[in-house]
């Protein structure tokens, strides 16, 4: 594309050169000028992304001992080239689909201090379940695992506690403090670097818990039962605690993924008896936990305790019948809590993922080919749609043992999904700055600004840790971040104030805001930021979303939009 221009003395002149994107992906664009003993040029890098956040679509299939099932590119026919993946697992327990489970916690865009180590944690051991070639991951694992130790250490005070979201958080969660040094743990014992005045400060804190906490209840067991698995893992002398607790209080833990935490420090330190005992009961109680459709404390669910618990007796050494028996129940349950769920959480992702690492070792009877190559083991492989584009994949159960076959797609869909309510709604409005409400935002000015208004309603107040999320089209810009919040801007004193987040990001593609819910909460939540025009074109407007981070079926979802910004 070119364009000759002629210039006066110390004339300016703007010159529009429309580009459309053709595809998904980083654009390279060269600009050169040319003229009168000039030559100039600039190289630019363009990334270009969907306007729709991706789409996930999984299929179970059993696959008897013999059988063969071909997987070809046509699955990702819905979605936007250059955006989809086939990801595929075989193995006895369907819902260990690790290589779709690794691929959604990486591309996962948010890091509270939970979700940090949910990420980093199954990267330890990633190389159990296959090559980082074989599963799509990205092969800087050391850097990923060290960026979430650093982020990690830097949210920790002073007392060794760490805070959701920073070293200020007004947290007293020792249930995320244990699982925060569980993964600091796991990194030490891998060789990676932790700060021992840091890693001493944690351990500290969670022995502190353990001694000042009274009788153990519905409230506090599960972070003393996980505080204790911590300690009993470093080698701390908790042994005494360990065996009180079992032969007298055991019943007090409510949780059951507590009573197996209880189990599995008691079998590292060598009682085996009593760690058989404790497993027995935790397998019990996950037998006979219902998820009653609210966020937990501990971050957990059904699906999550019975991932967990498939971990902990897989990496433990009770051996023999008892450990079998044990991984058979856990994983019935692990299989029927996994029916029907659309959207998992972070959480329940992490224990998964680790729950198909630990197994990796009892799966290797199990034998499997893709396009006739024997791979011993669970099969674990994911696909770009590139790769797929021209050929199929045959994968067969050259075992005799029957076995589940997980093909999950993903990638952002051609028809982007239509606006939800599943438990919140939430509504995007547009104002003047003077308080003026627009009917809609379809154009605007090149450095025009606007207030974006969100609100949020609950179908239930209850308790939750809920995230907002507002996409930005690539034409937008975030203005003064503390312009709405700081009233300076009166026409908007209706905004509500009564909710105030625990957490905002303003970053430059989209605002983010974090909300701890109780039950009988005000239902409705109000927030509102200053946007600015800033590149002529036409785009995408994304949808926002509002979700418990905990329970993700509880979701809303407003519909998509599209905006011009012209030039000015």
């Amino acid at each position: 594309m070119t364009k000759t221009v002629r210039l006066n003395a110390h004339q300016r002149q703007s010159l529009a050169m429309p580009i459309t994107a053709a595809g998904i992906g980083v654009a390279e664009l060269d600009l050169r000028l040319t003229g009168p003993k000039t030559d100039l040029s600039q190289h630019f890098r363009l990334g270009i992304n969907s306007g729709a956040p991706e789409s996930y679509r999984r299929t179970v299939t059993p696959l008897p001992g013999g059988a063969s099932q071909t997987i070809s590119g046509d699955l990702l026919a819905d979605f936007i080239p250059g955006t989809g993946s086939i990801a595929v697992s075989a193995s006895p327990f369907g819902a260990l689909d690790a290589p779709a489970l690794l691929a959604q916690l990486q591309r996962y865009p948010y890091g509270c201090s939970e979700q940090t180590v949910s990420i980093a944690m199954p990267l330890l051991y990633v190389n159990r379940l296959a090559s980082i070639e074989h599963l799509g991951v990205d092969p800087d694992l050391d850097g990923r695992i060290n960026q979430a130790i650093e982020r990690e250490l830097s949210r920790q005070s002073a007392s060794g506690a760490f805070g959701l979201w920073s070293a200020d958080s007004n947290d007293d969660d020792v249930w995320l403090d244990a699982f925060v040094t569980d993964f600091l743990t796991r990194a030490r014992e891998r060789n990676f670097a932790v700060s021992q005045q840091a890693f001493d400060q944690a351990l500290d804190r969670l022995r502190n818990e353990v001694v000042n906490t009274p009788e153990p209840n519905k409230d506090n067991s599960a972070p003393i039962a996980y505080a204790l698995y911590v300690l009993a893992r470093n080698g701390r002398p908790v042994i005494g605690d360990l065996r009180y607790l079992t032969d007298a209080k055991l019943e007090a833990f409510t949780s059951p993924l507590g009573k197996a935490q209880l189990a599995a420090a008691l079998a590292m330190l060598g009682d085996q008896a009593r760690a058989t005992g404790a497993f027995g009961a935790a397998l019990k109680a996950l037998d006979a936990e219902r998820d009653e459709g609210i966020s937990r404390p501990d971050y957990g669910s059904r699906l999550r305790d019975a991932a967990a618990i498939l971990a902990l007796v897989a990496e433990s050494n009770i051996g023999g019948a008892v450990q079998s028996d044990a991984i058979a129940r856990a994983g019935a349950v692990l299989e029927q809590a996994r029916v029907g769920r659309s959207y998992l959480s972070t959480q329940e992702m992490n224990w998964m993922t680790l729950a198909a690492e630990a197994l990796a070792d009892h799966a290797s009877l199990a034998q499997f080919r893709v396009d006739g190559e024997p791979v011993k083991g669970a099969l674990y492989r994911r696909w770009s749609g590139p790769t797929l584009s021209s050929r199929s994949i045959v994968v067969s159960n050259a075992g005799q043992n029957p076995a589940q076959l997980v093909v999950s797609v993903s990638g952002a869909p051609i028809e982007p999904d239509p606006a939800a309510a599943n438990g919140y709604a939430i509504e995007r409005s547009f104002y003047k700055l003077d308080g003026t409400k627009l009917d809609a935002l379809q154009s605007m000015a090149q450095n025009e600004r606007v207030v974006v208004a969100l609100k949020v309603t609950e179908a239930q107040a209850r308790y939750a840790r809920l995230l907002v999320v507002d996409r930005l089209p690539a034409g937008l810009e975030i203005d003064n971040p503390a312009l709405v919040d700081s009233g300076s801007v009166e026409a908007f004193s209706w905004l509500s104030k009564d909710v105030e987040p625990t957490h905002t990001e303003y970053r430059d593609d989209r605002f983010v805001a974090a909300f701890d819910r109780a039950d009988g909460q005000s239902a409705f939540i109000t927030m509102a930021y200053v946007v600015r025009a800033v590149a002529p074109g036409r785009y995408i407007y994304p949808p926002a979303t509002a979700e418990d981070m905990y329970d993700p079926e509880r979701y809303g979802r407003t519909g998509f939009g599209e905006l011009e910004v012209r030039a000015k």
